[in-house]
């Protein structure tokens, strides 16, 4: 598939430690710090880097605007489209406040969407709100600085962490909280910091939560690459 990722927060440089540190499963710090290669790491790298050109990927990072992204997405006929994040993104409709600003982006993006018959994927924040509550659980209510996101999307996905606890803040909750077409349903997901990639957990999500709130050992054996 041709994909389109616009990062409006990071640099290429950082971007591409990330994908080679997930294709290779070498260690993110390696990757960054590391002088020289240990054992088969160069033939992993090698690999990794082999891969990735194979891939039908376009990396477009900077500050952009709404018009910017449209331009560029408009002639190259893109599968799909991935923007890092909807708040990051410049509008060039005038408007009175900040939360007219991030819904009219928003309604920019579903046209061009529409227009160009291209999936889109739309990162967002999150407002605190939630991290105050007993579960720490988002709700779409919780779609920082407006509310046209829950109108626009087709499909809201929200992800959380389950806990403030350093033995457990690598488990996410994830669930989707609209769906158009389908069916609502909840996952947790185990994050691997090292090497940038998120992992099925055999547990469900109710499961891992009452572990971590109970304090115990989370068992998370068998997990699978989250794809």
């Amino acid at each position: 598939k041709k994909v389109a990722y616009f990062n409006l927060e990071m640099n290429k440089k950082h971007i591409g430690q990330r994908i080679i540190a997930n294709a290779s499963e070498l260690e993110l710090a390696r990757i960054v710090n590391a002088k020289t290669f240990l054992g088969n790491e160069q033939e992993q790298f090698n690999k990794a880097i082999s891969d990735i050109r194979e891939l039908n990927l376009s990396v477009i990072t900077g500050s952009l605007s709404d018009l910017d992204i449209t331009a560029e997405c408009r002639f190259q006929e893109y599968d799909l489209v991935v923007i890092d994040y909807l708040q990051l993104i410049r509008c060039t409709k005038r408007v009175g406040s900040r939360r007219e600003e991030v819904g009219a982006v928003s309604r920019k993006i579903k046209e061009m969407a529409m227009d160009l018959n291209v999936a889109v994927l739309l990162l967002s924040q999150l407002s605190r709100k939630s991290e105050y509550t007993q579960d720490k659980e988002p709700t779409m209510a919780d779609l920082r600085e407006t509310g046209d996101i829950e109108q626009d999307a087709t499909n809201i996905i929200l992800m959380w962490n389950l806990s403030d606890n350093d033995d457990y803040r690598a488990f996410k909750g994830l669930k989707v909280d609209k769906n158009r077409q389908g069916e609502l349903m909840s996952e947790c997901l185990e994050f691997d910091g090292k090497h940038m990639r998120f992992l099925e957990c055999p547990k469900s999500l109710s499961e891992v939560k009452s572990l971590v709130d109970n304090n115990s050992d989370v068992d998370v054996s068998g997990n699978c690459p989250f794809d």
